[in-house]
């Protein structure tokens, strides 16, 4: 059985859009548009999620931990890439993505086939709203794999500073 996941993750001219379906434990689909974006090809089994945002070159891995009630994730390298932490508590989730000093803080609401919520503060962050039939925790995956692909644009486009 097929299952969805749509929606935006960023305002209506600084934000990306999420079109994805899963197929058994496959996730494919297109976050972003036709020219900027990236496409998406995850592996979720056994608790585990694996795979690759964007391609070769200019995308990054994903590997971790997705559990109903907690996601533990690494998006891109050891290195250069960023931790996910979030711990799911009735229909909230909130964590972080990134570290102490330059991480951001994630809080999101479940309800009626919805996740809404924030990436980062009232004044430097991105919105999300994401709807569909795809498990929770994987809309909230998502919706921080997208915010991340923003961030990595926003920080190639101005010289290596990330303004979010």
């Amino acid at each position: 059985m097929s299952r969805t996941l749509s929606g935006r993750v960023g305002g209506t001219f600084a934000g990306y859009d999420v079109r994805l379906e899963t197929e058994g434990t496959q996730v494919r689909g297109r976050l972003g548009g036709a020219s900027q974006g990236a496409d998406v090809v995850l592996e979720f089994a056994l608790r585990q999620v694996s795979g690759r945002i964007g391609g070769k070159y200019g995308g990054f891995d994903v590997v971790g931990a997705l559990e109903p009630d907690r996601i533990q994730v690494r998006l891109g390298g050891a290195s250069l890439g960023k931790s996910l932490s979030l711990e799911r508590t009735g229909d909230d989730f909130k964590g972080r993505f990134g570290g102490v000093r330059d991480g951001k803080d994630v809080h999101f609401r479940l309800g009626q086939g919805m996740l809404e919520g924030r990436i980062g503060s009232a004044s430097v962050g991105k919105d999300v709203r994401l709807e569909g039939d795809a498990p929770p925790e994987l809309a909230a995956l998502m919706a921080v794999v997208t915010y991340k692909l923003l961030e990595d644009k926003e920080s190639s486009s101005d010289g290596g500073q990330t303004f979010t």
